[in-house]
């Protein structure tokens, strides 16, 4: 034990340039991962109220094929760079204080689930 660390070897001084790379890799997924909902939003089936029946509007009432397939990609997109990040955090990750990051895994999967939902379509 030593007065500037719990270990004698621990040479780490903060994280490197790979590390801060995964850092980043994980903020880019959760950016696209917004970008992918507010997509959703406008990909949509559009709502059918008592509002819109008594006026007999016309509204589109299957997704957007154009807007469904670039949601695609993003979900995708998102899936691989929180995939991508998650293996080679793990392959980095030696010492005990290094931990799984759970929002990456979060993100994984709800990506993949939000795939798989457009898929069913």
């Amino acid at each position: 034990m030593t007065e500037h660390g719990a270990f004698k070897n621990d040479r780490r001084h903060g994280p490197d340039l790979i590390r801060q790379l995964f850092s980043w890799m994980a903020i880019l997924a959760w950016l696209v991962f917004i970008v992918a909902i507010v997509l959703i939003h406008y990909a949509r089936p559009e709502l059918d109220t008592g509002l819109v029946r008594y006026w007999q509007l016309d509204i589109r009432q299957d997704w957007h094929p154009q807007l469904t397939l670039w949601l695609h990609y993003l979900l995708w997109v998102t899936a691989g760079l929180s995939g991508v990040s998650l293996v080679f955090n793990r392959l980095r990750a030696r010492r005990k204080e290094d931990r799984l990051h759970f929002n990456l895994v979060l993100l994984l999967l709800t990506s993949i689930a939000l795939v798989l939902y457009l898929m069913r379509l």
